[in-house]
């Protein structure tokens, strides 16, 4: 089996752990905004996938289309998959909790959320990235937020998210100095694919970062070990789209 297939397989494989790391990198550590993606959940939206036709962006969604992860930021080789937007009706959905989470939003000030996933077909490298922010009427409400989401992603059980996986090991990534937050969580292991199986090493990392009153995440999935310096440049690349993104 060819290695862009065999990427193809890691990605589907590792889709429930993107679902684990949505609820985590999304308006709120407990809200559910990741729905309905056909690649993988996306951390901050879920709503209308691309290329249904919409009406006309408003200035927010525009201010938030912005402040994502680019194509032109991203290496040759990757495209669009999915991209939408999330009020907090959305996140809060119409479970148990969902008038608990919409009090929590309304609280923290949220405005709207939007995210874009992107996939590669390239032979080594990141596969997958997820690019995602929320808007908050202050700071002080992004923060709140933001500490609300380290919580969950520190709580979570993130090799029980990864699905058939072996050697599941989760550190944290010593934060860069960008923006006002960050936490950066990375999630490695082996996981048996193809036809007939063979082990893969997988990398995901997870980051978590605030801008002001705008709170954000880059979530990547990989399968080389030396794509961190990568995941590092998407990284500082939101972080600045963010902030002239507030300017």
């Amino acid at each position: 089996m060819g290695t862009i297939m065999r990427g193809r397989l890691l990605v589907g494989v590792l889709a429930v752990a993107a679902l684990s790391a949505a609820a985590v990198a999304c308006g709120g550590g407990g809200d559910e905004e990741a729905t309905g993606t056909t690649v993988a959940p996306s951390p901050g939206a879920t709503g209308t996938p691309a290329g249904t036709p919409t009406a006309t962006p408003s200035a927010v969604e525009k201010q938030l289309q912005g402040m994502v992860l680019q194509l032109s930021d991203l290496p040759d080789g990757f495209s669009r998959a999915q991209e939408s937007f999330s009020t907090n009706q959305d996140v809060a959905g119409a479970g148990e909790d969902a008038a608990k989470v919409l009090a929590q939003l309304t609280e923290w000030g949220r405005v709207l959320g939007h995210g874009v996933v992107y996939s590669s077909e390239a032979e080594s490298g990141v596969l997958l990235v997820d690019s995602t922010v929320s808007l908050y009427q202050s700071d002080g409400g992004a923060a709140a937020s933001f500490a609300d989401a380290v919580t969950t992603a520190r709580a979570t059980d993130w090799a029980a998210t990864v699905g058939e996986a072996a050697d599941v090991q989760v550190e944290e990534v010593p934060p860069l100095e960008v923006g006002d937050e960050m936490l950066w969580m990375r999630i490695t292991g082996t996981a048996a694919i193809g036809d007939p199986a063979a082990e893969q090493p997988f990398i995901q990392d997870v980051v978590l970062l605030r801008v002001g009153p705008v709170r954000g995440s880059v979530s990547t999935v990989s399968a080389a070990a030396d794509a961190a310096l990568l995941v590092e440049g998407m990284v500082r690349t939101q972080a600045a789209n963010m902030a002239a993104g507030l300017q």
